[in-house]
């Protein structure tokens, strides 16, 4: 998540607590709201322009703010950003001009970001806060379980510093350069900084505009780089690996290249970087690649096109990664892993049992069976919610990539003990970003969908780091829960569909 990621939602007032704590606290805070300032105009919108560093690109850079909350940011570079509310939803843009509503963790971020970043925070419409012994503050939403600190400069009771304890390690951002807009005393220059990646950005003013509904809404129009081909069988040749993964195999530069796996787990599509090398793909930039146990540094390339079964994705990006352990594992020229980019551009029925995979033109779609339910986006995977023993509740990734039933994230395992009395056998989680121990039990029951699975034997993950770690889902659900399922994905419907097979 980069600095970009910023968006600002309606926020519940901040809570101080009793005794010393909350008058350190109101003292703290007092200081902080008079050094911020307050709006001149509650109906005001300011618009700033500069530049930004980020994925290692130069590029330009537009703020907007406006006194009522609506916000947006624009980075435009050869992997542009974007990012706003209207007033009704968070949205962003990303590097290949797919629109969409980020929820949970993504949009938890961006609302405590744009609260420093606005001034917000200060304001008694912000976060939670709480004072910190060293100083500063704990900053919490409400009702949501992200916590950042934040350090004030101590000379000026400005932000200085936000820090996230994120599943990819330290996320930091650096915040100077304040000046007056408003009424306000906003940052004019912010640093993100994760793992070896640095994004830098410097806005050279501000100036007021006029409010216009177009200047926040949300650009959610269907993508314009993918097409449908008529004469090309939605459904896709499939090959299943002993490892019970799915391959598949695109055409890359209308050539037939290797395998891809499908994986509605990953975030982003990805080849392998030797594979990238021998195309001559362009590399745009880089970025971060978690995995279920860790991250490695990963760089976008630039393809011509890509085409998998009817679907064809013009100027297509990915991630580059080492797939290597892939194609020892399988045997076969395993050189891809396909993703979200992918699936929010199509409807796929997706049948783990039968190995079977059809993609569909979101606009002419029609559901043959079953009934649609609200799908929950995060990060790029699909979320569902999922009941289990002790009549827990809690969403769980749905995940192709894996072939086992559930792997409780290793959170949800401390947080609901779910290891304290139960009989387990040593195992381990693998994949991208290394490996972590995971025990197997037996759970008294799970379901998902309206199919219950009594007694399976399930996964409790004790990863330190990466995607098994995340606080905002309980787990990740493998292809052994899915297959009683033909699984319907219609990402840009916001949908999803669980039609039980017989």
């Amino acid at each position: 998540m980069n600095a970009l990621l910023s968006v600002l939602l309606f926020l519940a007032p901040i809570t101080q607590s009793g005794g010393q704590t909350g008058a350190r606290t109101g003292d703290t805070l007092a200081r902080a709201r008079a050094a911020v300032g307050a709006w001149e105009a509650r109906d005001g919108v300011y618009e700033g322009r500069g530049t930004g560093h980020a994925f290692g690109r130069d590029g330009t850079y537009r703020v907007v703010h406006a006194a009522d909350g609506r916000f947006r940011f624009e980075f435009a570079s050869a992997l542009p950003d974007w990012v706003g509310f209207d007033g009704r939803v968070v949205w962003a843009r990303d590097r290949t001009g797919l629109a969409r509503v980020i929820e949970l963790e993504e949009a938890d971020r961006c609302r405590m970001l744009a609260s420093v970043l606005s001034g917000a925070w200060a304001e008694s419409k912000g976060v939670e806060a709480v004072a910190r012994a060293g100083g500063g503050f704990e900053l919490r939403l409400a009702g949501a379980p992200l916590v950042m600190t934040l350090t004030l400069d101590p000379a000026t009771s400005l932000p200085a510093e936000l820090v996230e304890q994120g599943t990819a390690g330290e996320k930091r951002w650096s915040f100077s350069d304040y000046r007056a807009v408003g009424g306000r005393r906003l940052a004019h220059a912010w640093t993100f900084h994760e793992q070896d990646t640095e994004e830098r950005y410097a806005l050279a003013s501000f100036a007021a505009v006029p409010v216009t509904d177009e200047l926040f809404r949300a650009p959610l129009a269907p993508p314009k780089d993918v097409s449908f081909d008529p004469e090309v069988p939605a459904e896709l040749e499939v090959t299943r690996m002993a490892s019970g993964h799915l391959l598949v195999e695109p055409l890359i530069e209308d050539d037939h290249l290797g395998s891809f796996i499908f994986d509605t787990g990953a975030g982003i599509s990805v080849i392998d970087a030797k594979a990238a090398d021998e195309l001559g793909l362009e590399t745009l930039g880089s970025t971060i690649a978690e995995g279920v146990a860790g991250v490695s540094t990963s760089h976008f390339r630039r393809g011509e096109r890509f085409q998998l079964g009817p679907v064809v994705i013009e100027d297509p990006i990915y991630g580059d990664i080492d797939l290597s352990f892939l194609q020892s594992a399988s045997g076969r020229k395993v050189i891809g892993i396909v993703g979200y980019d992918l699936l929010a551009r199509c409807v796929a029925e997706i049948e783990p049992s039968t190995a079977k995979v059809a993609l569909y033109d979101p606009a002419t779609y029609t559901l043959a069976e079953g009934s649609w339910q609200d799908l929950v986006l995060h990060e790029g995977n699909p979320c569902a919610r999922g009941r289990y023993e002790g009549d827990r509740e809690g969403l769980f990734r749905l995940d192709t990539g894996a072939t086992d039933t559930v792997t409780f994230h290793a959170p949800a395992v401390r947080t609901y003990r779910l290891l304290e009395g139960r009989k387990v056998v040593e195992s381990s989680s693998s994949g991208v970003g290394g490996s972590a121990p995971s025990p197997q039990g037996v759970l008294e029951w799970f379901e998902l969908g309206g199919h219950r699975f009594e007694k399976p034997k399930v996964e409790f993950s004790q990863a330190e780091s990466g995607a098994f770690t995340n606080i905002y889902l309980d787990g990740n659900v493998g292809q052994a829960f899915l297959k009683p399922f033909r699984l319907v994905l219609d990402y840009q419907g916001d949908r999803i569909a669980f039609v039980e097979r017989e």
